[in-house]
């Protein structure tokens, strides 16, 4: 525990007090404060970086890569609803951003060459 010492400006600590206050005053059967790490909710929205290879045509899905994921599965479909993805060579990892909508992931950017 930290017992450093906390200022506050004088309009912090009236707006502090006028909050202890109205909670002081009111319904304390309320469940009480709570601060720890908020979890994404199941099914929100994820954006990841990805690699893919070959060409990635428009209404698609592909097996892409995670970037810098060392654990498996590393790997996801994605549906493209964008472009067709054109690239060098079959051989060529090309980068890519995608977003999890819900249960599904979609292609949001890729590196057109």
């Amino acid at each position: 525990m930290s017992t450093a010492r906390v200022d506050f400006t004088r309009g912090a600590a009236e707006r502090i007090a006028a909050v202890v206050r109205r909670v002081e005053q009111g319904d304390r059967d309320g469940a009480p404060l709570t601060f720890g790490k908020v979890d994404t909710p199941p099914g929100g929205k994820v954006f990841r970086m990805c690699t893919f290879t070959g060409t990635w045509a428009i209404d698609t899905a592909k097996t892409l890569t995670f970037r810098n994921v060392t654990t498996t599965p590393n790997t996801v479909v994605a549906q493209n609803l964008f472009a067709t993805i054109t690239t060098a060579g079959t051989a060529t990892s090309t980068p890519c951003a995608i977003a999890k909508d819900g249960t599904a992931w979609y292609l949001i950017a890729a590196r057109c060459l």
